[in-house]
């Protein structure tokens, strides 16, 4: 049985955001989030969910999505890009549509993705 609950519009913006990426409604996203924080809670100690709710309360998804375009946001976004495990991938100069791919060993190669493979061009294949 279904039962009218009001909701912050905050809550619903930032479930509208999210469930556009996932392909859920406003309502099956905030129901998801329920889910889900219904599974985590009894694996967590006091200090842990204590933590994860002051660390949830500092951003919203819509602010944070507003603020990629800024300086900011760009910054952290390449410190966050910078600090996740290789390989990375950037533009590639010069070529639309393509990419190089850097990899832990410092070993770079030109390419594309095509049905979500990498594919490396073997003509621009280069070491450092």
């Amino acid at each position: 049985m279904s039962q009218p609950v009001k909701l912050s519009d905050q809550l619903v913006l930032d479930a509208r955001l999210a469930g556009e990426a996932t392909e859920r409604s406003i309502a099956g996203q905030v129901e998801f989030w329920a889910k889900l924080g219904r599974a985590v809670e009894p694996l967590l100690q006091g200090h842990q969910a204590l933590a994860l709710c002051r660390s949830g309360a500092t951003a919203s998804l819509s602010a944070l999505v507003d603020g990629v375009g800024s300086e900011a946001g760009q910054a952290r976004l390449k410190q966050h890009l910078a600090a996740a495990p290789y390989p990375h991938y950037a533009p590639a100069p010069g070529r639309k549509g393509w990419l190089v791919r850097t990899g832990a060993d410092g070993t770079t190669a030109v390419g594309r993705f095509v049905n979500r493979v990498f594919v490396v061009d073997d003509r621009r294949r280069r070491r450092p």
